[in-house]
């Protein structure tokens, strides 16, 4: 027969979950803001490139707002 485990005080399981939680959080916090800035350089390369002709008219202040305008629709 197998000896029954020895029961966990509620309070240090709760704390211990709380800890995966919050742990879990940041990571997935440093995920997204990593693929966030991944995006936004990407997005901004294109424009430079395909858009601008990797020129810094002030034309270009424009065109990225007319992009944006449209990709918010």
């Amino acid at each position: 027969m197998k000896p029954e485990p020895a029961p966990v005080k509620q309070s240090t399981l709760i704390g211990e979950l709380s800890a995966l939680i919050s742990s879990a959080r940041g990571r997935v916090a440093q995920i997204v803001n990593s693929e966030l800035v991944a995006l936004y350089w990407q997005v901004g390369h294109r424009l430079r490139t395909e858009l601008l002709n990797e020129q810094r008219a002030e034309y270009g202040k424009e065109v990225v707002k007319s992009v944006a305008k449209t990709l918010t629709k």
